[in-house]
């Protein structure tokens, strides 16, 4: 999605309709779009359908066509009742919860419709549910509804009123006194045993499952691994150019903030809840909040100058946001008057 096109949305984005959207448009939508294929095609369906799959694609397991119908309905209900009532909650929601609400909302409906929008589509005309194969594009199609409309869901929710945060002052925001070319760095390093040893313990399964050639449920284990490995190690630097953040061992992937985007920087108490839980929560480009959480506490909070916000938990953050307010200051003051 470019630049301008997402700028564009944003700008005919408000509360009003973001409200209709969450509470009647995208239900209705997605009800249409999930249970029109299936009346069609219900005439041309087995009795049962292959609703289990052993890790070669060859089904082991099936359901009444009803069985599947209900089930499916089921978690396309609950998603759908999340949008409903975030949509009809007229109170302020905490900080990123009703875009957590929005996520968890769509991925459910997303995932029941894509399950069952598959089976019908991928099982149509067969005799017997033996015959099905789980393919490849079917389990990226179904996984990547649910991440859509997850993702459209938390896009949507964060227009939503969210509950008044206290009123920064210039005077109440820490300030290192730097000489005029004096330059200073802060580093902070955040490591949870148990992260480390859940990482390795999960990624050495993975490398078993593969050396048996069981390749799709070994890369999930592997990349589940390698997720709780990245984030056991959390490395904050500030300087003259902003904040950066590296994970893991090997100090991938990064996350960066430059010092020209940043309006102002203070110390917050984090409660992991109030972002959705722990790790990486958020997104800056799809719901202008976005978050590091490694534990509750103390941590840091980037007001950017387009009105979205960063926030990472680190021990003792003063003397970083100390410095990055003094190297905003500095910034705002060798710049040119317009």
């Amino acid at each position: 999605m470019s630049l301008e096109f997402r700028r564009s949305l944003q700008a005919g984005m408000n509360e009003r309709r973001a409200r209709l959207l969450l509470g009647v448009f995208l239900p209705l939508f997605l009800l249409v779009a999930t249970y029109g294929p299936y009346l069609i095609l219900r005439s041309e369906l087995p009795d049962r359908l292959a609703t289990h799959f052993d890790f070669s694609g060859t089904p082991d397991g099936s359901m009444t066509v009803h069985g599947l119908l209900l089930t499916t309905s089921i978690l396309i209900g609950l998603g759908l009742l999340f949008w409903v009532a975030i949509a009809g909650i007229r109170r302020p929601f905490p900080a990123s919860l009703a875009s957590t609400l929005g996520f968890g909302g769509g991925f459910l409906a997303g995932l029941g419709a894509g399950i069952l929008i598959s089976t019908v589509i991928t099982q149509r005309d067969l005799t017997h549910w033996q015959e099905a194969n789980l393919s490849w594009w079917v389990l990226l199609g179904t996984c990547g509804t649910a991440i859509l409309a997850g993702a459209l869901g938390a896009w949507i929710a964060s227009f939503l009123p969210v509950t008044a945060e206290p009123e920064l002052r210039a005077e109440d925001l820490p300030v290192m006194d730097l000489a005029p070319n004096q330059r200073a760095v802060w580093t902070a390093t955040l490591y949870t045993n148990y992260l480390s040893y859940l990482g390795v313990g999960i990624f050495l399964a993975g490398i078993v499952l593969a050396v048996g050639t069981l390749w799709l449920p070994a890369l999930f284990l592997a990349g589940t691994g390698f997720l709780f490995l990245a984030f056991s190690t959390v490395k904050v630097r500030i300087d003259q150019e902003g904040l950066q953040i590296k994970y893991g061992l090997l100090s991938w992937p990064r996350t960066s903030v430059d010092l020209e985007k940043i309006a102002t920087a203070s110390i917050i108490d984090v409660r992991p809840m109030q972002w959705g839980g722990w790790g990486y929560r958020g997104s800056l480009k799809l719901i202008r909040r976005a978050a590091v959480v490694h534990r509750a506490g103390p941590g840091i909070r980037l007001d950017l100058n387009d009105g979205r916000v960063f926030v990472v938990t680190v021990d003792h953050p003063e003397p970083g946001v100390a410095l990055l307010n003094a190297e905003i200051n500095r910034r705002a003051g060798e710049s040119p008057e317009p």
